[in-house]
């Protein structure tokens, strides 16, 4: 007889427990999505379901009906039906995963001590948990050489357990079709259509998903023990998607970035691209590592309260008027700096100067699998400062104007107008150049003071990606000894500049801006949590307080 449901959703039982399922769902999906440990390889949530590797094992003692199945099945393929009965832990079910995991191993090298999957791999975990002691199996292994197959990643065929999560990934998820399974039985292999090198963007997620160590990453292989490594939620800053990453380091240096699962944005996966910015964490030749200060002809090294005083008594010497003062941030700035360097310029200047050029931009070729997860709109926070009502596009004529007219103090926040050289001509002839940015690069050699701020994986801060979602990032490795945060520099001279305003954190500045912004009324920082939170769904009064659309100014 059905169970007598006080639920919301249909139920059945595994091992007893009661288990909520949507209709149609399948046992395994609802037995994990209620934290319910069923072992399995070959099954993905992101992929179609193919129950080759036949780990998740389960006895069905009750199909719903009275009866029991005849044998044990796969969980990721029945379907879970109400008053259903599953036993996952009996003897019978214990037996058949001990035979699995042993056919599974048969051509399965030793290969754990050399493995970069060691440590993370499934097929270990099982075996060690589920597996026979001792082998029954006495054959010689199947033996296949490493192959280069891709520009990010690498296969080892020898310990390849066929669950097919590369091939589906190619097929359902990229499009691309690049890899597959061939030949039958003893022989089955995986491995790239007419040994041509993959050239997808989204290799690195077939290291991911893969459970056995058979493709890997090149950029990470032999490089650390993943054990070693410490791992930090943060978002990838590459482009407006802001795709959720894991940030792993170890002794303050950052060795990879893995995808952070997030429904919302990014699901399961990271392009390869993103995964690269790792390497600029790791920068420290062209890292600004102290405050400098234009001496004579050069710039030398300063300590911050003399660069803050410089400054300070230079704007009082100059005593520029509104229409005199400028600041130009990139959108590599977070929502907090964006505020800052604007409540800067409105209470201590009276300008609404503040621009953060981007290039001119009229319809995202994003996509899901070139919807959704790669876009040409390379600017993390465009949607932050669009938000806050800084005017965007390079080719806004008021930004012309104001920068061809008599210019006394401008402010560079990060590194705007890379390319846009005559803009840099015009702004070096500026009385006082203040540059506020990581990397040395031409602002900071036309600067007169030179302000060192940190990479995104070493401070707090949140950014808008294009469908209006703020989300955070967190510090995950330790920042050069003589910089800091950009919010904290700006905080810090605004307060030289004896203006009121103060902040010790980026909670407090978040919050300050929501008072202070219509766009971010309603929410505050504590709401942001691990999956960030839609401007548009969470104000006050949805009909005025919306976002800009993300089209050029």
């Amino acid at each position: 007889m059905p169970l007598l449901n006080e639920f919301s959703m249909p139920v059945f039982q595994i091992d007893g427990e009661p288990v909520e399922y949507e209709p149609g769902e399948k046992v395994l999906s609802a037995a994990l999505r209620c934290g319910k440990i069923i072992p399995h390889y070959c099954y993905h949530p992101g992929m179609s379901v193919v129950a080759t590797c036949r780990m998740c094992l389960v006895d069905v003692v009750d199909l719903g009906n009275g009866r029991p199945a005849p044998k044990l099945q796969t969980a990721c393929s029945v379907d879970a039906t109400e008053g259903m009965k599953i036993e996952t832990l009996n003897e019978k079910v214990e037996e058949g995963r001990k035979l699995v995991n042993e056919f599974l191993l048969i051509n399965h090298p030793l290969d754990c001590p050399i493995c970069d999957q060691s440590g993370e791999c499934t097929l270990q975990d099982y075996a060690f948990k589920y597996g026979s002691g001792k082998s029954e199996m006495d054959y010689s292994k199947r033996v296949n050489g490493w192959r280069d197959i891709g520009t990010f990643v690498a296969l080892e065929r020898n310990r390849c357990i066929q669950c097919s999560r590369c091939d589906r990934f190619t097929r359902e998820i990229t499009g691309t079709n690049e890899f597959g399974m061939f030949n039958r039985g003893h022989e089955l292999a995986v491995d790239t259509y007419t040994d041509r090198p993959m050239t997808n963007k989204f290799q690195g997620n077939m290291a991911d998903i893969c459970p056995v160590g058979a493709i890997t990453e090149k950029e990470f292989r032999f490089k650390r023990r993943v054990w070693k490594l410490k791992k930090n939620h943060s978002i990838c800053t590459g482009c407006s998607t802001g795709c959720n990453v894991t940030i792993e380091h170890d002794r303050n240096e950052v060795f990879r970035l893995k995808p952070h699962e997030n429904q919302s944005v990014n699901k399961w996966w990271l392009c390869d691209e993103g995964r690269l910015t790792y390497r600029k964490m790791n920068e420290r030749k062209s890292r600004i590592h102290q405050p400098l200060g234009l001496i004579g002809e050069n710039l030398e090294g300063i300590s911050w309260e003399k660069a803050y005083g410089a400054i300070a008594e230079r704007i009082r010497e100059l005593k520029p008027l509104p229409q005199e003062v400028l600041a130009l941030t990139d959108t590599h700035a977070s929502n907090e700096e964006l505020f800052l360097i604007q409540k800067l310029l409105k209470e201590g200047f009276s300008s609404e100067n503040i621009f953060c050029p981007f290039p001119t931009w009229e319809q995202s070729e994003s996509d899901f699998f070139i919807n959704t997860l790669i876009t040409t709109d390379k600017t993390p926070n465009r949607a932050g400062a669009l938000a806050l009502q800084i005017k965007g596009d390079q080719k806004n004529k008021k930004l012309k104007k104001v920068i061809e007219g008599e210019l006394k103090v401008v402010f560079v926040l990060g590194n705007p107008f890379e390319t846009e050289l005559e803009f840099k001509e015009i702004i070096k002839r500026t009385q006082l150049v203040i540059h506020i940015g990581i990397f040395h690069n031409s602002w900071s050699e036309m600067a007169d003071v030179v302000l060192p701020g940190q990479f995104y994986s070493e401070k707090e801060g949140t950014y808008t990606n294009k469908n209006q979602r703020v989300q955070s990032t967190e510090i995950a490795v330790k920042a050069l000894r003589k910089t800091r945060p950009e919010w904290q520099i700006i905080s810090e001279l605004s307060q030289a500049l004896g203006h009121k305003s103060s902040f010790e954190s980026i909670p407090q500045v978040f919050n300050a801006m929501v008072q202070e912004s219509k766009a971010f009324t309603g929410i505050s920082f504590d709401k942001i949590g691990s999956f960030g939170i839609e401007l548009t769904k969470n104000t006050k009064d949805p009909g005025k307080n919306v976002v800009p659309e993300m089209t050029a100014i």
